[in-house]
């Protein structure tokens, strides 16, 4: 997968959670800042990025991952480091 797939659907999925369009998200928009995500919202966020991209993110490692840039940089990382696994 793409590093630019990745942002798409990462990039959907916020949109989808914050109940904004996905053009209003950009790799600096903020969850709880520009999103208005409240904790709940941050949850089921990282759960939907979770089951879409068949991956776990740690729950100290998801309260670090504030911007969707920063979910779309640790998720191609992971999907690298699967990758080079393989």
């Amino acid at each position: 997968m793409t590093r630019e797939e990745i942002e798409r659907k990462i990039v959907a999925i916020a949109a989808e959670y914050g109940c904004v369009k996905p053009e209003e998200v950009t790799l600096a928009s903020h969850f709880i800042n520009d999103l208005e995500y409240d904790s709940l919202q941050v949850v089921e966020f990282t759960m939907a990025v979770e089951d879409e991209l068949e991956l776990s993110v740690p729950d100290e490692k998801a309260e670090q991952l504030m911007t969707v840039g920063s979910v779309v940089d640790y998720v191609v990382e992971q999907v690298n480091a699967a990758t080079a696994t393989k």
